[in-house]
């Protein structure tokens, strides 16, 4: 992957889109957005293998917002960030695979429940890549509780079309950013003490 971003960086220096100056954080952005673009291919890919194409779309759409409003865990390597990744969308194929629709109902409700307590506690979470300031923090806060508040409309609308295997994926969703803020917070102070 590096070898693909330093032939853009080149040719985006080279032709004048962008200049030293900025060359750090367009690296930066461009491996971010790659990386994304890499990780989403393959959740999609294990989902059309598996037959959980539905679900993994609700997860897919709840889960980025929510993440890049609450902050949290961000794994040191692409390849950890992709393992982490596509760990958590394997969880989400087994769920709606092999769990009955009846415990799928209340395993959302724990998982939601869980996810959403860690969301109103503690984010939002900043990284070593993201710190932030007094407002950001506000304005992050904000944002995750609106991110939240909609993750919940949006399980209330599958809870409502009795669609639990779908609700279940949101509410993993909801879950998962809900776990990474402890972990971001361990992560941050661990990464302190060195």
């Amino acid at each position: 992957m590096d070898k693909l971003i330093d032939s853009i960086m080149e040719k985006l220096l080279s032709d004048g889109y962008v200049r030293e100056d900025e060359a750090e954080i367009v690296r930066f952005g461009l491996e971010l957005n790659i990386m994304k673009v890499l990780i989403s291919s393959a959740m999609l890919i294990a989902a059309v293998i598996f037959g959980s194409t539905p679900a993994a779309l609700v997860f897919m759409a709840v889960y980025p917002p929510l993440r890049s409003c609450c902050g949290g865990y961000h794994a040191k390597t692409r390849t950890a960030c992709f393992i982490l990744s596509m760990a958590a969308m394997s969880s989400v194929i087994a769920a709606s695979r092999l769990m009955p629709a009846r415990a799928s109902l209340y395993a959302a409700a724990a998982m939601y429940a869980a996810g959403l307590l860690c969301i109103i506690l503690l984010a939002p979470v900043e990284s070593r890549n993201k710190p932030f300031d007094d407002k950001e923090r506000r304005v992050f806060r904000r944002r995750s509780l609106i991110a939240a508040a909609i993750s919940a409309a949006v399980i209330a609308v599958l809870f409502l079309f009795k669609a639990h295997r779908l609700m279940t994926a949101a509410a993993m969703a909801v879950f998962f950013t809900g776990i990474m803020l402890p972990a971001g917070i361990f992560s941050n102070r661990k990464g302190a003490l060195k």
